[in-house]
């Protein structure tokens, strides 16, 4: 489905998140270099677009970020540490103490290099974003601790117009983080065919257990009725000291599953 379709009816949902406190954004980096590595290779010879690392410095860390525009998902994405009046230098090797972001691999019983992007830094969190959007119309992503490794929070956020996320992180004390988006949820089911029955494990699963069944308005042809419903709704997300997500009122966004 063309997500062009989607972004209407994300929008009253989107005006609630952004509207129900003074939002934030990501933090500012202190600085940022971009090394040209020169042009891609894996591009047609009408594309110009250029290999880069980018790295961006913060108070205690920097993020680098190795970025082919003709593969998806970054190169590489690591975490080096920043000591008081010391920037250290943006290179493409991988230098001693930058450790790699990565994640556990059930199939190969090992950790394997993160395969998406850096998405921005919230405090001491490292958010980063999976390289493509999901069945559920959604970005998978993640929120790291500082040591490259540990995986303190996992979620999807619904796609937007072009393609952009929107995260808005509430004030709220430096050791404390609040995030709203709009979170995707399957019902493994079709709520135009099932109704009420196939509502209810999607209430059991995302909380919503006062919503009204929601009207799945995109279903069209061979989907009519059929495909697995998804839904979009926003929520509340406070990631200290245990991540909990609580769902907020608003309207809830009914798809069929692509």
């Amino acid at each position: 489905m063309n997500i062009a379709t989607i972004v209407g009816g994300f929008l009253a949902a989107v005006l609630l998140v952004s509207q129900a406190g003074l939002a934030e954004s990501f933090d500012k980096p202190l600085h940022k270099t971009v090394l040209d590595l020169g042009r891609s290779t894996y591009l047609m010879s009408n594309d110009n677009r250029h290999v880069t690392v980018t790295c961006w410095y913060y108070n205690h860390f920097m993020v680098k970020e190795q970025n082919d525009p003709g593969v998806k998902g970054a190169e590489s994405i690591a975490l080096g540490s920043v000591q008081p009046g010391h920037l250290p230098k943006c290179l493409q090797a991988l230098q001693p103490g930058e450790k790699e972001f990565t994640v556990w691999s059930e199939e190969g019983k090992k950790f394997v290099p993160w395969n998406g992007y850096f998405g921005g830094v919230k405090h001491d969190l490292i958010f980063l974003e999976g390289p493509d959007g999901d069945g559920n119309s959604g970005i998978p992503f993640a929120a790291f601790e500082a040591d490259a490794k540990t995986k303190y929070f996992e979620e999807s956020v619904a796609l937007e117009a072009r393609g952009e996320r929107d995260f808005n992180f509430l004030p709220t004390s430096a050791n404390q983080i609040v995030l709203r988006y709009l979170r995707v949820a399957s019902a493994g089911c079709s709520i135009p065919k099932f109704g009420e029955s196939c509502w209810s494990k999607l209430q059991q699963q995302t909380g919503l257990a006062h919503s009204p069944v929601p009207k799945c308005t995109d279903y069209e042809g061979k989907q009519a009725g059929v495909a697995a419903s998804v839904i979009a709704y926003p929520v509340e997300a406070t990631l200290y000291p245990k991540p909990s997500i609580r769902p907020l009122g608003g309207p809830i966004r009914c798809y069929p599953q692509q």
